[in-house]
């Protein structure tokens, strides 16, 4: 070793201003002696203001900013920064001894292979030791030797280790090289394991040095909890790596599973194996995955292993992410159903997707029905027997009341065979047994009752703020994500300028009579009897979808003959045509939730409002539920909350053709906010989440990142 020697100090900081003073002092206080020392610190995000306090109070000190909380990052980024012959690691929530430097430097003159040494660490408020190694204390956990221990001569020596401890550590700079970056999977706590056994697997030794000292403030920069589960997450990544024929013996042993924390379990073994088949032969890979085939049940049961199983084809690339796609009242077109056919849509080059039906429907049908081509996604219809034997042509989790068990559970089963599962339609006895799991809500129509299974998914996804509120009301839950509905009914030849006296009216012919078709047949009516001059030439137009024995069909045929005027109807008409009346239509009306008390039976959105918008009509709308997030009262359109006032605020736009242009443009430009490239980019962020979760290495809930340093 040359007389003079280069260490660069390296040290990682989340949050940690108020160890920085003493912990900067005491390293720049240290005997220097032969030695030219730089010192790195790695902020991973620090949100106190250590960045600009460290460089206004230690100009000296190189700070880079590390762009993710990842401990084993930040090292890898100091090291890739660093030129020196030695590269000295250490926590912040320290001081160092002033020998702290030459004491590393004695014990790697002894030998040339010796590529770390580490430090005596002692607790700052004691004599008492925090580490001089580590060593394996039980099956493959590990601990610090002299832990809690008072300092004595018993520890006054350089000895030999098979692991170091990465609180206060210095490597060889051609050590490190050898080694290669630390592994960045492991995030934090266990790296400095994992680096100790790669280190001496390419023939480098592991030195304690008695006289270079550390004082350490126990869990200073970081908490217990965090601590421990890093440690038992980590604990079966390491055993995969470097000994994988012990893994699933190390199940039983683990903290997870000793304290019942099986979704941690499942995760980290599941990224433990994806991991051991990188590093291992196919030979050692396949014995392993035998006995895990044959003990997993024990501890995951057979439906965790199953998934387990299915969960690793996807991580190791075997073959696409599946998602099902469950929508009981598929078979009918719907705003809902163009929902979710929206998210297939967009969806199917990326996932094999999967639909899953009740009733007989071909997708073919949605061609017709939405304009979208799912011809790459696949179908599966499952009859409930609980609604087939009372002849119910759409389930309806209303009329489980006192069954023994949950009729859903045919559905739930059938989850398994997917690796993200989303139920479409707000059904919410379906238990989702899947990895990650979707809930899409446009409207919390149960109470919390028997069977309730919508607090097991990992998403719950509401179509505006309407709904989310009365999730929260009802369900006592939050949602996790707004997605507005994709409304995509853009016509190119529709102008405002170019419209014919037509009020349109685009709703599902409900049996129920919630759409109010027939009140507003009757308020036409009315309009066309008091202001015969106003409406003379105009119509009234009801479009909208129809299930097979509608009796609501023929009160509105019986409403349409009294009102003797300008009044038609037209049930399950194709997309075409319905794209084309909304060209000709110059106002448009909706009453859904009119006079209504029970708020699910107002219109929770309002797609068709949307859709009459994005082609220039002027909407005239019920003022409550969803259509007050779209309709902005006397800008883009009007709201009312009675007939009269629907009459007067048509007839008001109806003898004002300026006015009606200015308003149609201005309803055209609000309707971007809701269509559909703003709903896939939405759906996008959505779906990045959801692959996270299924493929991601670490993002089950755990303590807080933030606490990661």
């Amino acid at each position: 070793m040359s007389n003079t020697v280069s260490i660069t100090a390296v040290t990682v900081t989340f949050n940690g201003m108020a160890f920085l003073e003493g912990f900067l002092n005491s390293l720049f206080a240290t005997d220097q002696q032969g030695i030219h020392l730089e010192v790195i610190l790695v902020d991973n995000g620090s949100t106190d203001g250590t960045v600009q306090w460290v460089r206004e109070n230690f100009p000296q000190v190189r700070v880079i900013e590390n762009d993710e909380n990842n401990y084993a990052k930040a090292l890898n980024v100091a090291i890739a920064n660093s030129a020196s012959d030695f590269v000295a690691i250490t926590n912040n929530d320290a001081t160092v001894h002033p020998d702290w430097l030459q004491g590393f430097l004695t014990v790697f003159r002894r030998d040339d292979k010796i590529g770390a040494v580490q430090s005596k660490i002692l607790f700052s408020d004691s004599n008492r030791i925090n580490s001089v190694g580590v060593q394996e204390v039980e099956h493959f956990y590990f601990g610090d030797i002299g832990f809690d221990l008072e300092d004595s001569s018993r520890y006054s020596k350089p000895k030999e280790r098979e692991y170091v401890t990465g609180g206060s550590v210095m490597f060889r700079r051609t050590c490190l090289e050898d080694v290669g970056p630390w592994d960045e999977e492991f995030i934090m706590f266990m790296e400095d394991v994992d680096y100790s056994a790669r280190c001496r697997a390419k023939g480098w030794k592991l030195w304690y040095s008695p006289s270079s000292i550390l004082y350490h403030q126990y869990h200073g920069s970081s908490s217990q909890a965090l601590c421990e589960y890093f440690c038992t997450r980590n604990r079966l990544r390491f055993v995969a790596k470097h000994f994988p024929l012990e893994l699933v013996a190390c199940i039983p042993t683990s903290h997870f599973f000793q304290k019942g924390e099986l979704d941690n379990l499942y995760r980290s073994l599941l990224h433990a194996v994806q991991e051991m088949t990188t590093c291992h032969d196919a030979a050692t890979v396949k014995q392993v995955l035998q006995e895990l085939r044959a003990r997993l049940p024990e501890y995951l049961g057979d439906v965790g292993t199953y998934m387990f199983f299915s969960h690793l084809e996807v991580l190791l690339g075997l073959r696409k992410i599946r998602v099902g796609i469950y929508d009981h009242a598929g078979h009918f077109a719907g705003g809902g159903q163009r929902y979710v056919a929206e998210m297939a849509d967009h969806m199917q080059d990326r996932y094999d997707v999967g639909y899953i039906f009740n009733n007989d429907v071909e997708l073919s049908e949605y061609k017709d029905w939405f304009d979208l081509n799912l011809d790459r996604c696949s179908m599966k219809i499952i009859k409930i027997p609980f609604f087939e034997d009372r002849n119910r042509y759409t389930a309806d989790e209303g009329m489980v009341l006192g069954e023994r068990t949950n009729p859903f559970d045919i559905i739930a089963k059938e989850t398994l065979n997917y690796d993200i599962f989303i139920n479409a339609n707000m059904l919410g006895k379906v238990n989702p047994l899947s990895a990650v799991s979707i809930f899409v809500c446009h409207f919390p129509d149960q109470e919390r009752t028997r069977f309730f299974q919508v607090d097991k998914y990992d998403h719950l996804v509401i179509n505006g703020d309407y709904t989310g509120e009365w999730v929260k009301r009802r369900w006592n839950m939050e949602p996790t994500r707004k997605l507005y509905p994709p409304v995509n009914m853009y016509n190119p030849q529709s102008n405002p300028d170019d419209k014919e006296k037509i009020i349109l009216s685009v709703s599902r012919f409900e049996i129920s009579g919630s759409k109010k078709q027939v009140e507003m047949i009757n308020t036409f009516a009315e309009m066309v009897r008091q202001y015969p001059e106003e409406t003379r030439d105009w119509k009234l137009m009801l479009v909208g979808g129809s299930t097979p024995g509608n009796t609501y069909i023929e009160e509105v045929e019986r409403a349409i003959a009294n009102a003797n005027c300008n009044i038609e109807y037209k049930a399950n008409a194709a997309v075409s045509e319905i794209r084309d009346f909304y060209r000709r239509a110059a106002i448009f009306w909706h009453a859904c939730g009119l006079d209504e008390e029970r708020p699910e039976r107002v219109e929770h959105f309002g797609m068709t409002t949307v859709e009459s918008m994005q082609n220039c009509c002027v909407p005239i709308v019920i003022d409550g539920g969803g259509q007050r997030e779209i309709v902005e009262h006397g800008d883009s359109g009007f709201r009312f909350s009675t007939l009269e006032e629907l009459m007067a605020l048509s007839l008001t736009v109806m003898g004002d053709r300026h006015q009606c242009r200015r308003m149609a443009e201005r309803a055209y430009r609000r309707s971007g906010q809701f269509n559909r490239k703003v709903f896939r980019e939405n759906l996008d962020r959505l779906l990045a989440d959801a692959e996270l979760q299924l493929l991601g290495q670490d993002v089950l809930p755990r303590p807080s990142a933030s606490e990661a340093a």
